[in-house]
């Protein structure tokens, strides 16, 4: 009777540390997962570093949109629809 007794101790004290060991692992990954949120939200800007308007930066997007639209006349783009239509008319014997 006695080494029932102990073997069902041995289980429980087996069960209590590993639930203190999961609970130990709960709280360092939450505390590690809380330090880096908080981390991210309390960036200092860079010294010398300028600062942006909204005006700004809208008007950088607006610069880099038109920029890429330099090439896209209707004389370009008639040009390349011509071309693809070429491309889509082929019968498919011929290739």
């Amino acid at each position: 009777m006695e080494f029932i007794f102990w073997a069902k101790e041995a289980q429980m004290s087996r069960q209590l540390i590993n639930g203190f060991v999961a609970v130990i692992v709960f709280c360092v990954a939450v505390s590690i997962g809380s330090n880096v949120a908080w981390s991210n939200n309390t960036v200092a800007p860079v010294a010398g570093q300028p600062h942006m308007t909204r005006a700004a930066f809208d008007q950088t997007f607006a610069d880099a949109t038109a920029a890429s639209r330099s090439g896209n006349t209707p004389a370009n783009r008639e040009k390349l629809r011509n071309i693809g239509w070429k491309y889509l008319n082929v019968p498919l014997a011929s290739k």
